[in-house]
């Protein structure tokens, strides 16, 4: 699937690290820092997005208005600040920075340092792809402070929401007749090494353009942050805009949507205004049913957090830097009405329950669930625009868990994920089981009942069953072995035989949870 599909591209949303570079006098998101050489500093965040749930569709909150159901609807108090103005800073970096790192920024973003220069403040991503420029080419003139993520992330609504818990939601994120398909959370594709932690909502193809279909918020929200993106997480191209809006609906229960080709005129002009000092967005209150964008051409992504409730992730330490909500990723389907609930189940392409999928297959002393090479800062990861690089995962396959599936983030991307086959399954594998090989296949996803049906492009049918089909060939091989609880070798063969492979090579990389 294309970026224009939207798996890569939501996929964008994939967030990479909320690092930030710090360039303050005072707070910031109400998190006291560090002046440290307040020449050469920066504030970077760069988000993407991923993940999911084990809660049944037949599991019903009860229980959940006895909280406040609503944010706060008044004005967005003026924050009193001191920072420094983060585009200043790349200004002068700029014309500071060697002609390798400038050259490097041009080749990924055409005409990106004379943009910059010219005066445009630079978004998220393109941040990112700044600093991994001068990163790569020695520059070393920013001095990196890397803040907890989750107090950040959460600073950001704090004093302007009311409540906590969960809430119903209202109404669909799109109408029902504009929804063609749905998939669940848990794909593995592209960067997304680890299971995604949101949903897409697939619409109609071939009318009305980028534009073409009404998004709507869920319920009443206030929604604390705005990005745009233009240039692809993957390939680090140029790209049209599209939006990432994160939301709450109680100060512990929240939101998001990504993938949004255009804000709505409304929520447009209150983004724009809606500014500190500096020029940051503060945010604006929504309520439910209202159009706060649109979506074509493109899936859209849709994710829930439940703050007040993680998944059972081993280290899940090891999100918190980058992608802090992940750890926290809730099942949409418990909050929809019966009414909407139904419909939007009609849609689902996977059958198997949790009807939204999972992503949390952590199962501590087993290869089940997510791995980081060592050395490489967990999900983080080093190089912020291939922060999947030293990702690796064993999972259920989304649409067909009977499958055991690969992530392999070293790979190229898109010829990263394989079903494996052989035994003892991820599950069984433990300290002491020696050295395990397991064959690599590519496969398919079709429609099980109506094979000659190009099961992305055509409109989807309820009696559609979606099934998954392995390539005819072995595509390669996998060693691995367990040499302790959360310590993993692993190795990936090509182009060789079976019986060619007898031990590890110097090629090998070792994991950890």
């Amino acid at each position: 699937m294309s970026e224009k599909q939207g798996v890569d591209s939501s996929i964008l949303t994939l967030a990479t690290g909320f690092f930030l570079i710090v360039i303050k006098l005072g707070q910031k998101l109400g998190h006291k820092t560090t002046i440290t050489n307040m020449k050469k500093l920066l504030v970077l965040s760069l988000l993407f997005t991923v993940a999911c749930s084990s809660s049944s569709e037949e599991t019903v909150v009860k229980d959940i208005t006895s909280t406040t159901n609503t944010v706060k609807e008044a004005d967005i108090e003026k924050k009193d600040s001191q920072e420094i103005s983060e585009d200043n800073e790349i200004v002068k970096a700029l014309k500071e920075a060697s002609e390798e790192a400038k050259k490097c920024i041009n080749d990924k973003w055409p005409n990106g340092v004379k943009t910059v220069l010219g005066g445009y403040t630079p978004n998220e991503n393109e941040m990112g792809l700044i600093y991994d420029c001068f990163d790569g080419a020695g520059d070393n003139n920013f001095i990196l402070e890397k803040q907890g993520r989750d107090e950040e992330w959460r600073a950001m609504w704090e004093g302007k929401c009311e409540g906590t818990g969960p809430v119903m939601f209202n109404n669909s994120p799109m109408n029902i007749e504009d929804i063609n398909f749905l998939m669940p959370y848990g794909q593995i594709v592209g960067g997304h090494i680890t299971p995604i932690d949101h949903m897409y909502f697939y619409s109609l193809e071939g009318e009305g353009g980028r534009e073409a279909y009404e998004v709507f918020a869920i319920q009443d929200a206030f929604i604390f942050n705005i990005e745009t993106r233009e240039i692809g997480v993957e390939s680090q191209q140029k790209q049209e805009t599209d939006y990432r809006l994160d939301m709450v609906h109680t100060c512990t229960f929240g939101s998001y949507f990504d993938l949004v080709t255009k804000l709505s005129p409304e929520l447009e002009k209150k983004w724009k205004e809606n500014r500190n000092q500096n020029g940051d967005f503060t945010g604006v209150y929504v309520k439910a049913g209202e159009v706060i964008g649109y979506v074509g051409e493109q899936s859209l992504d849709f994710g829930v957090y439940n703050y007040n409730n993680p998944l059972d992730f081993i280290n899940p330490e090891a999100y918190e830097s980058l992608e802090p909500w992940k750890i926290y990723t809730d099942d949409p389907f418990l909050y929809f009405p019966d009414n909407i609930k139904k419909d939007l189940l009609k849609k689902m392409m996977r059958r198997a329950k949790p009807r939204i999928g999972r992503i949390n297959y952590d199962v501590d002393g087993t290869l089940s669930g997510n791995w980081f090479e060592v050395g490489t800062n967990y999900y983080e990861g080093i190089d912020r625009s291939k922060y999947w690089d030293g990702h690796l995962s064993f999972s259920l396959n989304d649409i067909d868990p009977t499958y055991w599936q690969i992530g392999i983030g070293f790979l190229e991307v898109y010829k990263n994920t394989f079903i494996i086959q052989g035994d003892p399954t991820p599950l069984e594998v433990k300290v002491g089981s020696g050295k395990q090989i397991y064959e690599l296949f590519n496969f398919r996803m079709f429609v099980e009942n109506n094979p000659e049906k190009d099961w992305f492009r055509e409109p989807y049918e309820e009696n559609d069953i979606l099934s998954i089909a392995l390539g005819n060939a072995v595509e390669g091989y996998v060693m691995l072995e367990l040499i302790d609880t959360r310590l993993l070798q692993l190795e990936v063969f090509f182009n060789v035989e079976r019986e060619e492979i007898k031990d590890f090579t110097n090629q090998s990389r070792t994991y950890e949870r």
